[in-house]
């Protein structure tokens, strides 16, 4: 049996575990790949700056937002603030073709199967064939 090696990531979704797992996978020097959605409508303080939902501050907002909250939690999941460069973001609109060209993709979106449905249909498009794709569910039948 081949050994696999696994250099590098992608984890989608972003959320208190998603972005967890992304600095877990850092601290040991693991490339990561962290995407999540596109928000659908601005905040005041995008408004406030004539920004519009084109823009790629807007369109990364939700997954930069979570991960900077992760990084300033205490205790950071981070063991060193470098380790964090390791950490690309992106969404899944504009970023999801990046997943083919990572080792394991392991999907940590809301426990909803219509979602997790749609989230798996989008990276077949896109993964390259034999890269190992898990789901982080906790409650849903991974069948």
């Amino acid at each position: 049996m081949s050994k696999r090696r696994i250099k590098k990531v992608a984890i989608i979704g972003s959320g208190i575990m998603g972005s967890g797992i992304a600095c877990h996978f850092a601290n040991i020097g693991v490339e990561v790949l962290l995407l999540d959605i596109v928000p659908r409508e601005l905040n005041d303080a995008e408004k406030a700056k004539g920004l519009t939902l084109e823009d790629k501050v807007v369109r990364n907002r939700i997954v930069n937002n979570a991960l900077a909250a992760s990084l300033k939690s205490k205790p950071s999941p981070i063991y060193h603030k470098d380790f964090a460069n390791r950490i690309t973001t992106g969404n899944l609109e504009d970023d999801i073709a990046k997943v083919a060209n990572v080792d394991w993709i392991m999907e940590v979106v809301v426990e909803r199967l219509d979602i997790k449905k749609q989230v798996f249909e989008k990276l077949e498009q896109h993964r390259t064939p034999g890269t190992l794709i898990t789901s982080n569910t906790s409650g849903i039948p991974i069948k």
